[in-house]
């Protein structure tokens, strides 16, 4: 049978009436053997016995048995001054002057304090007056203090100091403060009149948050955020184990939140319904994670809250419950294990009465349910008040997630070792776009990428405007696709006559035709050379010298041409799997109306290779693009990249492109995402929706 412990601070109601019709028993004697009168009328007298010792007995063993309000010590002050009325005339003046000075200045801090409590008044001035004078208000004002203040002065007033009734008064009084801090009547609450000595109820049922929140009136000094298992006694006699969660004060209450966990197996006999009982028996996390029918190296985050819907929830965050951008976490929704991430977090405040409750809420998009490794979208959501669970250990693995040789691992869910992984090589040609700042480490993920796709037969061709590939990339002895500097000048040249010559530019424009058919069949050559090569996986296109104008459009797209028209006569054949990664695609592939491309030809130019990018799918072509901002991207390609992945990006068309990929709990995260961190979304990863991944930091990647 479960054991409940002692609770050492309680003190029961009939302990506390006993020790009052003690004390005034006791009061009304020593008033009888020296006055004659229980109750003595002489206002030297009155002062001492009917307006001191009473109050003090009163005050500590009933009216402020839990803790003293502002409006206890407002009342206890006003007593005490009218009281020092009574012997104003017969009292040493300065002694006088100084106590009823001390009453004033009590009633006016508490009164002050009474007045700016609650959400009377809505302003951070009041909260700020009230938050310093609280604390000396209630201690100065408390039963125990101002009537002893008051009783002592009656002695020193009206007494010698060695009378047998200041003996006996003194001795009284420092009987009665004593036996507080001793905690006498708790000890004897312990004794049990009618309980067994150890079934000692902590707090009283309020109401339940249906389904599995409790809401508890407890008593002050319960150790409730200990997160130790308590037991619940229902009303229909069964027994049930809550785990605490977080208390607050509710104007005179002490209010604990609880959730339940599940039933107690050897119910403890002698409980009352509806009260809570802490338990002897210690339960630890994973006893608690077991009894919630969760894996032992899972923790309680939160539990769902209100105005949650099927693609994000909401959640309010257990007290320091860690918490961050990102994380995994999970829920029941039915028998089925959801997993969410999350994505956003906010403060709430809740009104309850005159008080203030504050507390965290997270908001989590979901990933879905894990089946054979991925994440499938699920169709529903989970009720009010579900319980949320995140991995206690960083170690932790999800079942059935692992690395694969086959697929390429994009990272690391945040806060875990679990890998993010897709199959790219077998959607390459579906199109894949890298967005993000400089720094962000998009080019460092594309090498990544480069290097996986060409352990996987795949061929890669790179456009580098940023001369950075060839030598990242030099162990993998990478062909040299590009045509001479001089010839790139000489095309600039013929451009700019082509398009300033006389009217029409007749010859100009034969002349750039001239050109630009033997310059084709160089790079089809090459083009053509490079694929047959067995040994060559990696060709370069630098441009270096070409800056963002007709000219470099013009090449790309010749490019482009012999590659998709290799690419069909080649199609079915091995080694026909090409991957083009076009670094700082703004330059080559530009949103004509942002990036100043004004002439009719190179709109046509970026028309043409768009074009291409929609065709080369079909024949194993596949685009990996790279751009720091989409409004300067063609958003006929960027539509076409059915996978994206998106490092931080801050401009306000690059998150409303996203927003409309990613959806806007995603997108909203991009510009916070930290350096390493990306979203990824599409054919290309395990999962239905996107997911936030942190990629591992490499030294020698930094050091490189």
């Amino acid at each position: 049978m479960t054991q409940l412990k002692v609770i050492d601070d309680y003190t029961k109601p009939m302990v506390r009436v006993f020790v009052m019709l003690t004390a005034l028993l006791a009061a009304l004697l020593i008033s009888w053997k020296f006055t004659g009168s229980p109750l003595p009328q002489d206002s030297e007298y009155s002062l001492i016995f009917q307006n001191a010792l009473l109050l003090i007995v009163l005050g500590s063993a009933v009216l402020e048995h839990f803790f003293t309000k502002p409006a206890d010590s407002m009342v206890n002050s006003l007593m005490a001054g009218i009281t020092m009325f009574g012997v104003f005339n017969t009292s040493p003046p300065l002694a006088w002057w100084s106590v009823f000075l001390y009453c004033v200045f009590v009633f006016t801090i508490s009164t002050i304090c009474v007045a700016t409590s609650g959400d009377r008044f809505g302003s951070s001035v009041f909260e700020s007056v009230n938050s310093y004078l609280y604390r000396p208000a209630v201690v100065l004002g408390r039963a125990r203090i101002i009537f002893s203040v008051v009783f002592l002065f009656g002695l020193y007033s009206f007494y010698s100091i060695q009378s047998e009734i200041t003996v006996a008064l003194i001795v009284f009084w420092g009987i009665f403060m004593a036996i507080w801090p001793l905690k006498i009547p708790q000890f004897l609450s312990s004794l049990s009149f009618r309980a067994k000595k150890n079934n000692l109820a902590i707090g009283k049922l309020m109401r339940i948050d249906s389904p599995g929140i409790l809401r508890f009136a407890i008593t002050h000094n319960t150790g409730w955020e200990s997160g130790s298992p308590l037991i619940y006694q229902r009303i229909d006699d069964t027994q049930q184990w809550v785990l605490p969660l977080y208390s607050h004060l509710n104007d005179e209450r002490r209010v604990g939140t609880a959730i339940s966990l599940g039933n107690v197996d050897n119910p403890v006999k002698g409980l009352a319904n509806g009260r809570i009982y802490e338990s002897a028996e210690s339960l630890d996390s994973e006893s608690v994670m077991t009894l919630m029918g969760e894996r032992p190296d899972a923790r309680l985050l939160g539990f769902v809250a209100e105005d949650s819907s099927i693609g994000r929830i909401r959640l309010e965050v257990n007290v320091n419950a860690p918490c961050a951008d990102g994380m995994l976490i999970w829920c029941r929704v039915g028998v089925d294990k959801v997993y969410y991430q999350i994505s956003a977090g906010s403060t709430i405040e809740e009104n309850l009465d005159s008080d203030k409750h504050g507390y965290q809420i997270a908001y989590a998009s979901q990933l879905g349910t894990m089946e054979n490794g991925e994440f499938k979208k699920f169709d529903w959501l989970p009720n009010m008040n579900t319980p949320v669970f995140a991995f206690s250990d960083e170690n932790a693995v999800i079942d059935g997630v692992h690395d694969n040789a086959h697929y390429f691992t994009y990272g690391y869910l945040p806060k875990t070792k679990i890998p993010v992984t897709g199959d790219f090589v077998d959607n390459f040609n579906f199109h894949t776009a890298v967005l993000g700042v400089t720094g962000s480490g998009k080019t460092e993920f594309a090498f990544d990428l480069i290097r996986h796709s060409i352990a996987k037969d795949i061929k890669v061709i790179c456009i580098d405007l940023t001369s950075q590939y060839q030598d990242r990339l030099a162990d993998l002895n990478p062909t040299d696709l590009s045509i001479q500097e001089s010839t790139s000048i000489d095309l600039s040249q013929k451009l700019f006559e082509a398009e300033t010559g006389p009217y029409g530019a007749g010859n100009e424009k034969k002349a750039l035709k001239a050109f630009s058919d033997r310059l084709r069949e160089d790079i089809d050559n090459n083009l053509r050379t490079f694929m047959e090569d067995g040994q060559a996986s990696l060709g370069l296109i630098q441009l270096p010298e070409i800056s963002n104008s007709q000219a470099s459009i013009f090449i790309t797209e010749i490019y482009m041409s012999c590659l998709l028209n290799l690419a069909k006569e080649r199609f079915g054949e091995n080694n026909s799997k090409v991957l083009v990664a076009v670094e700082e695609a703004h330059t080559v592939m530009p949103e004509t109306a942002t990036m100043g491309v004004s002439d009719f030809a190179s709109k046509g130019l970026v028309a043409k290779i768009s074009q291409i990018a929609l065709q080369g799918r079909k024949y194993n072509v596949g685009l990996l693009v790279l751009g720091q901002r989409t409004a300067n991207v063609s958003k006929t390609v960027l539509t076409q990249c059915n996978s994206i992945i998106s490092f931080a990006c801050y401009d306000d068309t690059s998150v409303g492109f996203l927003r409309n990929v990613f959806g806007s709990s995603y997108a909203e995260m991009v510009p916070d995402l930290k350096s390493l961190q990306a979203v990824v979304f599409g054919k290309i990863v395990k999962s239905e929706r996107p997911i936030v991944v942190d990629i591992p930091f490499s030294k020698d990647k930094a050091d490189t």
